[in-house]
């Protein structure tokens, strides 16, 4: 391709075989980015990117490189060279169905002569509110730990968890660390069980004592007439048996109890003998358990001490993490509260811009308003709007749902930024194109006021409007006297009717 370039001719070419380069020929003393020449060629050879950098700044005074979010070449070039498998032809404002609103907002900014700084800023806005609204969701979803909630609920778990880690902390500065600790428990719990046998072999010993005492008591020689009638009786009964004297069975029976009196008190004696030794002991053991219990009371295991230690550090750490939620939840709203006033702000720049920036936008709709009015009589209008997302650019117009009219409106939107762009110094792109596609739907006096006009604003403005329209929908077209669209005509004709016509004056061979 050959066309003029910051007023120079320049000559373009590509080839698949050179992926990502591209060969030019032209005065380059201007570009911003120079081409380097293929020593084995001898052609000047640029990168697709360098080449885009040079295009945007020789057309629009821009780079493609000038920040994130800002006006492209590839993008205001769209304006004036329209695809329709793009989406180029559904509205005016967009150059394509896949255009994000900030891209809209900010090139057509910059090709309107308003500050594209200010849609540049509220895409700053929408990208941080994205982000805000993607960690409070993740957040909501325990993504993040249930690591966002209401700052004032996070403030009093933060405070309760401080309390506890104060009170373990304190807890731990007076801990005494007892090595035998476990030896000393055992040995007090067998202390204890020693006690309680003891206690209940004392127990036995006393039952033993109350029945000998009793038996004891029960230990009395029996009343001598008795006895002298038990032997009255015996010697008649027995007559011939040897009869003792009185006396004698008396002394017998006050031996026998005296010896069984005598053998009961030494039982008894025996187990109060018994039960001393065992208070005795019980005494021992119980001052030997108080001692260890004063002893555990007083100091503590090393496991305890280290299940305190962990219980420390997991408190800690959970006091941090609040810390860090609180401090997070507490940022959160804060940026929320800062983004709510930053977006209230740029809204009160873009009012005060376009205030400042009255007449350049007068000056465009009225160009626009005339387009329309001469091409149709459902005249739109150009309406830029401050709205709180940003300058709204649209069309309004009666009937916009008709394709016919819509194609008509986005003619004089695009003849609109032509005719602005070639008072500009870079000139712009020199051109504006239009397929055929954009008077699809168009009658016929409609594409012809559309030609005349590309014409003659080309004419007066020094640009070039090329069209690509189909011969039938051309004849047909009802052009005003003494205007003849054959002259405009190419010489070059796409056509298959004769044996040497095809693409480009070129047949391709069976």
């Amino acid at each position: 391709m050959t066309f003029d370039l910051g007023g120079q001719k320049t000559t373009v070419s590509r080839c698949g075989g050179s992926k990502g380069q591209l060969v030019v020929d032209g005065d380059f003393s201007n570009w911003p980015v120079k081409p380097k020449i293929d020593i084995p060629t001898g052609d000047h050879r640029i990168s697709e990117n360098d080449w885009r950098n040079v295009l945007g700044k020789m057309m629009f005074s821009v780079s493609d490189d000038i920040e994130p979010y800002g006006p492209t070449f590839r993008s205001m070039i769209s304006y004036f060279v329209r695809r329709d498998s793009s989406g180029g032809f559904q509205e005016a404002q967009k150059n394509s169905t896949q255009q994000q609103n900030w891209n809209v907002q900010v090139n057509l900014a910059y090709l309107f002569g308003l500050d594209w700084q200010i849609p540049h800023k509220l895409q700053q806005v929408r990208l941080n509110e994205k982000s805000l609204a993607a960690l409070r969701k993740e957040a909501k979803s325990g993504a993040l730990g249930a690591l966002i909630g209401n700052v004032g609920e996070l403030r009093t778990k933060l405070t309760v968890a401080e309390r506890e880690a104060k009170k373990l902390s304190e807890e731990l500065s007076e801990y005494q660390v007892l090595p035998e600790y476990h030896e000393l428990e055992k040995e007090a719990s067998s202390l204890a069980v020693m006690i309680s046998e003891l206690t209940s072999e004392n127990t036995l010993d006393m039952e033993r004592i109350e029945s000998l005492s009793m038996q004891l008591e029960g230990e009395t020689p029996p009343e001598e007439s008795v006895i002298e009638e038990l032997y009255k009786e015996v010697g008649v009964v027995l007559p011939g048996l040897v009869r003792k004297r009185l006396d004698d069975v008396r002394e017998f029976h006050s031996a026998v109890i005296r010896n069984r009196r005598i053998h009961l008190q030494g039982e008894i004696d025996d187990a109060i003998s018994e039960i001393d030794k065992r208070n005795a002991k019980m005494a021992e053991c119980d001052t030997r358990r108080k001692e260890i219990m004063h002893t555990l009371n007083s100091h503590g295991a090393l496991d305890q001490f280290s299940k305190l230690q962990e219980e420390l550090s997991r408190q800690r750490a959970s006091v941090e993490e609040l810390k860090k939620k609180v401090a997070l939840a507490k940022q959160l709203d804060s940026t929320s509260t800062e983004l709510t006033i930053e977006r209230a702000q740029i809204k009160k720049d873009l009012i005060a811009h376009l205030d400042e920036k009255a007449d350049l936008l007068g000056e465009s709709i009225i160009i626009f308003e005339e387009f329309s009015k001469r091409i149709s009589d459902h005249e739109g209008s150009l309406v830029v709007e401050p709205k709180d997302n940003g300058p709204e650019f649209s069309v309004n117009v009666e009937g916009k749902e008709s394709k016919g009219i819509r194609n008509m409106q986005i003619f004089c939107f695009d003849m609109t930024l032509a005719v602005l762009w070639s008072r500009q110094q870079s000139g712009g792109p020199g051109f504006l194109i239009h397929d055929s596609h954009l008077f699809d739907g168009m009658d016929s006096r409609q594409v012809a006021k559309a030609i005349e006009i590309g014409a003659e604003q080309a004419k007066l403005k020094k640009f070039q409007y090329i069209v690509c329209i189909n011969s039938d929908q051309l004849a047909a077209a009802e052009f005003s006297t003494g205007f003849d669209p054959f002259s405009y005509q190419n010489d070059v004709a796409i056509t298959d009717a004769t044996d040497d016509g095809g693409i480009f004056g070129m047949r391709l061979k069976e």
